[in-house]
C-alpha cells in the first residue's frame, strides 16, 4: 500500500510541476532561483499575458526557450532569474492596484 501511495504522490507531483511550467527531469540538478523564474514566466505568459509589453513577453520567452533546452539552462546562472523575477513583481504590483480600485468601488 506504501508503494503505492508513494507512486501515486509522484504522479501528483509531476503533474503539479508540469502545470506549472516546470520540467520533472530537470527539476533536480536546476538552481532554485532558475526554477522560480521558470514558474514565474510560465505563470504571467498564461495568465496575465494582457498586462505584458511585447519587450517583457519576448525577454520571458526566450528565457522559458532557454529554460527548456539543456545545453543553454546549464550555462545558465541564478542571476538570470532576476529580470524574470523583475518583471514578475511589476505585473503583481500592477494586479495589486487593480484589486485595490475594484475593492474600494465596491465600498
Amino acid at each position: 500500500m506504501n508503494k503505492y501511495k508513494n507512486f501515486m504522490d509522484d504522479g501528483l507531483t509531476a503533474d503539479w510541476l508540469r502545470d506549472n511550467g516546470i520540467a520533472v527531469q530537470t527539476f533536480g540538478t536546476t538552481h532554485i532561483r532558475l526554477l522560480q523564474a521558470q514558474q514565474q514566466a510560465h505563470a504571467l505568459l498564461t495568465q496575465h499575458s494582457n498586462l505584458l509589453t511585447q519587450s517583457q513577453r519576448t525577454t520571458l520567452e526566450t528565457f522559458q526557450h532557454q529554460m527548456a533546452h539543456k545545453n543553454t539552462r546549464i550555462k545558465l546562472k541564478p542571476t538570470a532569474a532576476n529580470p524574470i523575477l523583475n518583471i514578475s513583481s511589476k505585473i503583481n504590483r500592477q494586479l495589486f492596484k487593480q484589486h485595490r480600485h475594484l475593492a474600494q468601488a465596491q465600498h
